[in-house]
This record gives structure tokens, sequence and C-alpha cells, in this order.
């Protein structure tokens, strides 16, 4: 399916080129003004882990080149070429990559970049009315904070999908999406096909915040992966209250409840709980959270496997299988922007939603200067100290990105 994405974009791309003569945008200037994007990221990540003699490293770096056709006929395709390569300490992690893209590599931490190179998207874009946009064919999608559904921009091999969404933005304040995947194209390499479905709708209310409802109905299709299948309701209210020209609050409260979907064997009955609030005072972010993965034995834990994981429950990512007993995360976090610096660090206290047990604690941290020229070089850490779930970890990344 993959290859036939990219077959009917590649096909649409000439099409709109060939017919622009009849188009009002001329043939030279549909060439001309069509967009071509280079985007490349190297990182060096490095992984201390109880457990493992050694330490595990990676060095890699990621290259995208990407074409975007105007608008003819209300329709516009796009396409993105992506190259991950591993150079350096291929033989000191286990990326993880699924089938023929694992590096063999079982005595160091994992470092989940396997080495790749394919079309990572391939979509075309329909407006047959300005208030409707449709998208089809291979694509990232990062919905609402990416909790649930997400492209795990920070691996190295993005996460897409074969997909079809629509948009509904006639009103103002009234804004709608729905959308269809039928396979998820994972950060290992691996192709899961599917038949998901996702509703939103959300509504504005002046400058108080947003009301969003959705629903996301996950079906694998092959048998290993039935246990992921799930039924999501839920309701978020987010905002922002202006207290100067320089200091604001912001706040967001969100509740879900799961069940089990699909072919799932297993019984599902969890729910999911986040807070937040912000305090920005100039340059300096302050901020405080509490999220709540629910699990209990007999019942099941909440799971998100189509969302960007690494974005939550800390940068060592601990957390990517919520454990059985369920997850309560409270965390603090403080942002600053110091010239052409921004600085985080984020505290979390982890434990279990059942039983009384205690998880863990993390601490991380975030430097990321950006250059005159737009190119960003960063500094980043994870510690884990591990109480009674998974291993101490300590993580160092060091990357920079440029593009165009």
């Amino acid at each position: 399916m993959r290859s036939f994405c990219v077959a009917a974009v590649l096909f649409l791309s000439f099409a709109v080129a060939a017919g622009a003569a009849d188009d009002p945008v001329s043939l030279g200037t549909a060439i001309t003004k069509g967009k071509i994007s280079l985007n490349l990221r190297y990182r060096y990540e490095e992984v201390d882990q109880d457990g493992f003699d050694n330490k595990g490293k990676a060095s890699t770096i990621r290259t995208t080149l990407a074409y975007r056709t105007l608008y003819w006929k209300g329709l516009s395709a796009f396409i993105e070429f992506e190259d991950v390569h591993d150079f350096g300490f291929s033989g000191e992690h286990n990326n993880v990559g699924a089938g023929s893209l694992w590096n063999g590599v079982r005595d160091y931490p994992v470092i989940a970049d396997p080495e790749v190179t394919e079309f990572n998207q391939a979509y075309l874009d329909w407006r047959p009315v300005e208030f409707l946009p449709f998208r089809f064919g291979l694509q990232e999608i990062v919905v609402d904070n990416s909790r649930f559904i997400g492209n795990v921009g920070w691996r190295q091999n993005h996460q897409s999908f074969e997909a079809a969404k629509a948009d509904f933005t006639m009103f103002d304040n009234f804004k709608a999406n729905a959308t269809y995947i039928g396979r998820a194209h994972t950060i290992t390499g691996a192709s899961q096909p599917m038949s998901t479905g996702y509703l939103e709708g959300s509504y504005t209310f002046g400058t108080i915040g947003t009301l969003r409802g959705y629903g996301l109905f996950i079906d694998y299709e092959q048998e290993v992966l039935w246990g992921r299948s799930t039924d999501t309701l839920g309701l978020s209210f987010s905002g922002k209250a202006k207290l100067s020209d320089r200091n604001a609050l912001t706040y967001r409260l969100e509740f879900a409840s799961q069940s089990e979907g699909g072919d799932n064997p297993n019984p599902v009955d969890a729910d999911y709980l986040r807070a937040d609030l912000g305090l920005k005072l100039s340059k300096v972010t302050l901020g405080a959270g509490y999220e709540v993965l629910g699990g209990s034995p007999g019942n099941g834990s909440f799971t998100t496997p189509l969302g960007t994981l690494h974005k939550f429950n800390g940068w060592a990512d601990k957390f990517l299988a919520t454990p059985l007993d369920g997850l309560q995360d409270l965390f603090l976090s403080v942002g600053a922007k110091v010239g052409k610096f921004n600085l985080v660090g984020v505290y979390h206290d982890f434990s279990a939603d059942t039983g009384g047990r205690t998880w863990g604690s993390e601490l991380d941290a975030h430097i990321v200067y950006t250059a005159p020229w737009k190119q960003k070089i960063a500094l980043k850490y994870a510690n884990y100290d591990a109480d009674e779930w998974a291993a101490d970890t300590q993580k160092i990344w060091i990357w920079t990105q440029w593009g165009f």
C-alpha cells in the first residue's frame, strides 16, 4: 500500500503540472512555485541502563527531501522521501528494527532508530470548498497534543499512516474532524494493518477556552496485536488567560474512558485523567501537572499505542507500555528563554494507579540553541531512578537540526 500511495501521488503531481496550462496558474508558475524542502537532523544518543554491562551508543542522521505542488482545480500533492543512516556505533545498541531492519544486537540497551530508506509521506490534498479539506494517502498525523495519535517526531524514523481524513472548518468557533487509518508504519519499520476510526468535534468559548470531544476506535488486523485494540471516548478543555502583556495562565483538563475493541480477547475498563496548569511570567514558564492512566488486574490498563509516547511520562521512555496496575505521573516543569537559548527542566514522580506501589522518579533537562541561520543545536538529558518499575536509566542526546 505504501508503494500505491507513492505512485498515485506521483501521477497526480505530473497531472497537476500538465494541467496547469488550462488553469489560471501557468505551467511555469506551477513548477517554480511548487515548494521543495530539505531537513537534516543528526543525533548522538547514549544510554546507561542497569542490567547491561555496556552503554548503548548510536550516531544517526535523518534526511528528508520533500516536494509540494501548487493547488490545481482544488488538488495538491505532497511527497516526502526519508533516509535514516546509522554510522559509528551501529553494533553498540539494539535498534529494535522490524524484520530485516533489526541490527541483531541484544547485549546493549535499546536505541530505537533502525536504518531505513523509504517514502515517509505521499498524499493528496483536496479542497472542494475552502472549509472542507480532505487528505488521502500516506501521511503523518498529529492530533491535538499527540497523546492519542502522533508522528513520534523525536525518533529518526517518524511514524506515518495510510489514512483518509476530513476537516470541517466552516464556523469560527466550531471545528470537526473525521479520520480513517488503514495501516500504521511505526518507528521500528513495522507495517501494521488496521481499521481505525477517529472522530472529533470542538467548540471555542471566546477567550475562555476550547471544549473538545473525541472518539478513537482502534482495531488491529494482526492477531498478535489484537490485545491493543480499544475503544476510547474522551473530553478535554483547554485555554489561556492573559494576565498582562507579558504574563499568562494556561490550563487543561482531560478525561477519557477506554474499553476493549475489535477482536481484543482481553477485558479493558480503564480511565484516563490529565490536568495541567502553567504560568508564563515574561520569559519564564512554570508548570505543574497530573496524569493518570488507569490500570488494575482483571480490568486491563489504559493504552495509547498510536501516540507520541516519548512526549509523556519522562524522556527516558520507561512507560511506553502502561503497567498492569496503571500509572500516576505527578510532574513539575520550568522553562526559560535566555537570548537564543531555550531551557526546560521537568521532574516526574511515578506511582501505580492501584495497589499503592511506587514506580520511581525522573529528572529531565533540555537546552536548545537556535543559530541566526535557523540551525538548532541541543543537549538533552534524562535520569530515571527506579523503585518498583524498570531499571535505573540515564540517557543523553546531542543533536542538531537544519532545513529549509
